[in-house]
């Protein structure tokens, strides 16, 4: 990661057909059809490798889980107040102020029950085009993740990615699959405050099809999302999965 090309990007102007679990993943993957509605006129946000940074405010309220320098004098912090027991970790956006407190400018939208809410983030290198963050949700496997469009100083909440990547570990003489953090391998396109978000390598687990089946194995190129300014929305083989809403 180069530091100053991290700075320059984000200084935030101001302001079925899956197999079971148990099954072989289909071998030739799919084009997605959500992969190609924009054209040329889609923006690409690459990853940004950013480290991870020791604490740099201090203070008696908050347990800081992960910091990451996002823009000059501008950080995101994981963290979680240490008296709170139902909201759970939070995203900060603050500045550090001389006397180590933080000057905190946007929160985001609690994690809840989850143990973990790792930030991946993805920029164009326009700082009018915000950033894209996708948090990993879970304890010691990957519940999903949450996507957030960091921009105006305002972490917005752009909804829910219910897949992990898939990895195989030994574990007692036993090789058993496990369910990681799949945001290293997303790519997000954007385009007139939409998103799409695809994935790279070989498969991926969708824990829900929206259609009646669970813990479903697909090839990455045949699962989706998108973003269309108001929800976001699951894609399999092209074709749009609408969670149902109660009436």
């Amino acid at each position: 990661m180069k530091t100053n090309a991290a700075i320059l990007i984000l200084a935030l102007a101001a302001c079925n057909s899956g197999d079971a679990p148990d099954k072989k993943v289909a071998d030739v993957p799919l084009e997605n059809a959500a992969d190609t509605t924009w054209g040329t006129s889609a923006k690409n946000y690459a990853l940004l490798d950013l480290p991870n940074l020791d604490d740099n405010v201090k203070g008696d309220t908050l347990l800081v889980y992960t910091t990451h320098q996002v823009g000059n004098d501008l950080f995101v912090m994981a963290a979680k107040n240490k008296e709170d027991k139902r909201e759970g970790l939070r995203l900060y956006l603050y500045t550090p102020r001389p006397d180590s407190t933080a000057d905190v400018l946007a929160v985001s939208a609690p994690a809840y029950d989850s143990s973990t809410m790792l930030p991946t983030y993805f920029t164009t290198g326009d700082t009018a085009d915000g950033v894209v963050i996708l948090a990993n949700f879970g304890e010691k496997e990957s519940w999903g993740q949450k996507v957030f469009w960091l921009k105006g100083h305002e972490f917005r909440d752009l909804g829910w990615l219910d897949v992990a990547h898939r990895e195989w570990k030994t574990r007692d003489d036993s090789t058993v699959q496990w369910r990681t953090n799949i945001a290293p391998f997303a790519r997000v396109q954007g385009h007139n405050d939409q998103f799409k978000i695809t994935f790279t390598g070989d498969s991926l687990q969708l824990f829900d099809d929206l259609a009646g089946n669970q813990e479903r194995m697909f090839a990455t190129g045949r699962i989706a999302y998108r973003y269309d300014g108001r929800q976001m929305v699951l894609y399999e083989d092209g074709q749009e999965r609408l969670p149902k809403h109660p009436l």
